[in-house]
């Protein structure tokens, strides 16, 4: 899979983003997570990633690489934070994926 510098920085952002939401008292950051994944859908991530994984699998890799502790320990979690990013991105990338005439029509004029 080939990515370019924004999708592998949105990656890594996301990837921080759950790892703080599975220690011990993590908070997710639904809003920081929503602007990610639009992130990620307007630069292309599923055409970045047409024949690899899906975002949710990437991101659980990525999540036991980059924070391993809590990773080892918290399965359940990481399933958890690392599905509803992938909602996320589903809804994200369904509106991108409309086209301009579903989603842009052009509304009648207003008469007096």
């Amino acid at each position: 899979m080939s990515s370019n510098p924004e999708i592998e920085a949105t990656l890594e952002q996301l990837t921080e983003l759950c790892c703080d939401a599975i220690k011990e008292g993590g908070e997710f950051q639904h809003e920081l997570a929503e602007q990610l994944v639009t992130n990620l859908s307007t630069n292309g991530w599923k055409r970045h990633s047409k024949d690899g994984p899906p975002l949710s699998n990437v991101l659980k890799d990525r999540i036991r690489e980059e924070c391993p502790e809590p990773a080892i320990h918290r399965g359940a979690a990481i399933d958890g934070v690392v599905g509803e990013v992938q909602s996320l991105y589903d809804r994200a990338s369904r509106y991108e994926d409309k086209t301009p005439g579903e989603s842009n029509q052009a509304m009648p004029p207003r008469t007096m």
